[in-house]
Formats: C-alpha cells, sequence, structure tokens
C-alpha cells in the first residue's frame, strides 16, 4: 500500500516536470486525483497487486461501483445519502383505514355522480330583520312612561314584562269596571228568581263592556281580573299599566324615556326572534327570471358563508336601482348574522349541464399548491389525486380530473392529508 501511494506522488511529480507549471485549476485537479487515488487504496487493500497503469484503468472501467458522485446519478432510487426515501415513498403514498378508524376521524366516503348544479348568480345584500317573525310595542292611548323593565338587546319571553305607562283614561275606565264588575257579582248570585231578567242583562252587559274597554286600552286579562278585587283597591296606583311582549325575541330599539307622554302608535320596543333573518339581494331583472322558489343559495359574510334559501322573488322593479329584490331566508342561530350589516348573496339559478362536484372540505392542498382529492382503490387504500377545481357553487366545488363513480373522501382530507405527512410522504410526488 504505502508503494502505491509512492507511486502517485511519483505520477504527479512527473506532470508537473513535464508541464513546467501547474495553474491553479491544474493544481486543484491534481490534489482532486491524490485523493481518489488514495480513496481507492483504501478499498482495495494491501493484499492485492495492480500497476501503475492497470490500477487506474480498472477505476475509469467501474465508475458505478467506487466513484461517489456517478453512483449517485446512475441509481438514484438505491442507497443514497437520505437513506433510500424512494421505497419509503411508495409504501407511504395510500392509507388504510378501517371502518372504525373512519368514523372515529370523521372521514366519510361516496362514489361521485353527475348532478346538475346551475348557474350561481351573485348580489350585493343586506340583512334585515324576519318581518314574520317580529313585532313592535306600542300604546293603544296617551301615556305617560312610569318605568322600563327591559333594555336594549335583552331576551325577552312572551307575556314579559316590557314597560309600565300610567293612563288617566285608565284610571276611569278601571273604575267603570270595578262598579259593574261587584255589580254583576251581586246580581248574579241573588239569581234570576230575585231580580228581574232585565236588571240581571243590564249588570252583565255593563260588566262585560267595562272590561272591553280595558282590554282595548291594552291591558291584559290577568291585569283586567287584579282590577276587580277589593284588596287590590288599597296602595294601588289607579291608571298604571304594563305592556307586556307579545313574543319572545330580542329587544332591538327602545326609543323612549321616563317621564315621556308617548301617543298612541309610537313604537317603544321592537321585539325580534334572530334565530333566522332575511338577505334582501338585488338582482338584475334577467337573472331575476332564473330564480325559482325554494331555490339554494348561499350568503357571504366577513368570510364566512351561511346556508339559506330563496323565499321571495318580488313582482315589481326598484325604481332607483332597477333590480329586483329576492328575499333570502337565512338561519341565524348563532347571532351571526345582524340586521342593517351588507352582504354578498349567491343563488342557484335553473338549468345548467350536470358536472362532478365535492363538498369544499373535500380539496386540500398539495405542496406545490395543486388541488387534490383522496380517492379509494381496489384495495380500498385512499391515495392523493390531483384534479382542476372548475368553480365553488356555495359549499360544493365542480371538479374535473377524475372520472364519474369515482370513490372520494368528502370529509376528513385534512386528516388524511396530515397522517400521510407524518408518513413522510409529499403529496407533490405523487
Amino acid at each position: 500500500m504505502n508503494w502505491k501511494m509512492t507511486t502517485a506522488v511519483l505520477t504527479v511529480g512527473t506532470l508537473a516536470i513535464a508541464g513546467g507549471y501547474i495553474a491553479s485549476g491544474g493544481e486543484e485537479e491534481v490534489l482532486l486525483n491524490i485523493e481518489a487515488s488514495a480513496e481507492e487504496l483504501h478499498h482495495t487493500g494491501s493484499g492485492e497487486h495492480h500497476d501503475e497503469h492497470g490500477g487506474h484503468d480498472g477505476h475509469d472501467e467501474e465508475p458505478d461501483e467506487h466513484d461517489e458522485h456517478g453512483g449517485h446519478d446512475e441509481e438514484p432510487d438505491g442507497h443514497d445519502e437520505h437513506g433510500g426515501h424512494g421505497g419509503h415513498d411508495e409504501e407511504a403514498e395510500e392509507l388504510t383505514l378501517s371502518e372504525e378508524s373512519l368514523a372515529v376521524a370523521g372521514i366519510r366516503i361516496e362514489a361521485l355522480a353527475p348532478v346538475v348544479l346551475g348557474e350561481v348568480l351573485t348580489g350585493p345584500a343586506e340583512i334585515q330583520a324576519n318581518a314574520y317573525r317580529s313585532s313592535i310595542v306600542t300604546p293603544r292611548i296617551p301615556a305617560i312612561v312610569v318605568e322600563r323593565h327591559v333594555t336594549l338587546s335583552d331576551a325577552v319571553e312572551a307575556g314579559e314584562p316590557l314597560v309600565t305607562l300610567f293612563s288617566r283614561d285608565v284610571a276611569d275606565a278601571e273604575g267603570v269596571f270595578f262598579v259593574a264588575d261587584r255589580e254583576w257579582r251581586r246580581v248574579r248570585n241573588l239569581g234570576r228568581q230575585v231580580v228581574s231578567e232585565r236588571r240581571y242583562v243590564e249588570a252583565e252587559v255593563a260588566r262585560d263592556r267595562a272590561e272591553a274597554q280595558l282590554l282595548s286600552y291594552g291591558l291584559g286579562q290577568e291585569a283586567i281580573d287584579a282590577a276587580a278585587l277589593p284588596s287590590r283597591r288599597e296602595g294601588h296606583r289607579h291608571g298604571e299599566f304594563i305592556l307586556l311582549a307579545n313574543q319572545s325575541g330580542t329587544i332591538v330599539s327602545d326609543d323612549f324615556r321616563i317621564g315621556e307622554l308617548v301617543e298612541p302608535g309610537q313604537t317603544l320596543f321592537d321585539v325580534v326572534d334572530l334565530d333566522s333573518v332575511w338577505a334582501i339581494a338585488r338582482m338584475n331583472p334577467e337573472e331575476a327570471a332564473r330564480i325559482n322558489l325554494g331555490a339554494r343559495a348561499w350568503v357571504r359574510y366577513n368570510g364566512s358563508v351561511q346556508e339559506a334559501k330563496v323565499e321571495q322573488v318580488y313582482s315589481t322593479v326598484d325604481t332607483e336601482t332597477r333590480t329586483v329584490n329576492v328575499r333570502l331566508l337565512v338561519s341565524n342561530i348563532d347571532r351571526a348574522l345582524r340586521p342593517g350589516q351588507f352582504a354578498q348573496a349567491e343563488i342557484e339559478s335553473v338549468g345548467g349541464e350536470p358536472v362532478l362536484a365535492v363538498p369544499n372540505e373535500a380539496l386540500v392542498r398539495s405542496a406545490d399548491g395543486d388541488w387534490v382529492v383522496f380517492v379509494q382503490d381496489e384495495d380500498l387504500g385512499l391515495k392523493p389525486a390531483e384534479i382542476e377545481r372548475v368553480r365553488v357553487v356555495g359549499r360544493q366545488t365542480v371538479i374535473e380530473g377524475i372520472p364519474a363513480g369515482s370513490v372520494v373522501a368528502i370529509s376528513g382530507a385534512f386528516f388524511l392529508q396530515s397522517e400521510l405527512a407524518k408518513s413522510g410522504f409529499d403529496i407533490h410526488n405523487h
């Protein structure tokens, strides 16, 4: 082995003498040759005997066995510097999960079939209170506000006290009712055998008329019955009455003050059930003609989307905007939408060609930004397949790139992607 090292050094010296000089680039090349020769001698061992030229010729003829760079170029899928990731990717390019595991992970598998989604029409929209589930609280006679029992944004139940008012008319009517009720009770107790028929009927009619007067002023039946009790007359502030909520909901307005004289028809409270709201979309007449009642719709706001349905297409055109209003009914259990808020409406129109569509959550992006879905193969394994996203229709995405009948994961795609990432598989390399 020492002899071979000496031979290599002598060869370098001979080259230097023959050339007369060594340029800086040639100097580096010679050093590399020396290192290569030393590495070769290390592998061959001291027991082997090759002459000076034979050893180098053999090295040139077998670059794949000993050349560090050549071996990696010719066999990239073999034992490379990264420990053979090629074989690992081949094993991790699909996931096989049991039905129980799929259920636990929230992964649903379905076969794709063509569906007609129609074209999606868009337009600006404004959120409004559902007028069919709203009411106002107003006095029926002139009165003065004595006390409020609820404030703005309070949630109230049907029959809950809202405000106490005072009215002189109510005080007079309560007095009349009290007298009429006592007379009626006396006559009724005596019976028709004792009193005349005329007195009996007059007492009954007078009592009913006095009760009707209080009802017309807005008093509830419970308050009227209490007004007839002698015990209530003591310490009771005559003329005061309470307005009650006639539905459950939220107080969205209460424009009055204590001591204010309020008139009949003046709105004291707006009570709105915000569990559902309206989105009034403005569409041009041509688009409105292609929208059917009950059609699917979506309302987009602040980066979120809420499913809705078409409840009404107005029959008239707005004279200022020259658009047709389309009313959408939107569920609002989480109170994310508020009356007066602006949004974007998307409404599904009639017609269109059958397409393949998946829920939006079925798509994930690969490392290079391509869209993929997870397709189940014959072995029930789930593999990522690149697709083209054509358009988004509400919560559905129209796709191309896989045939109809393909079985795909319509939910849980992010879980599958993370599991592949844990196993070291890159979707981009698929």
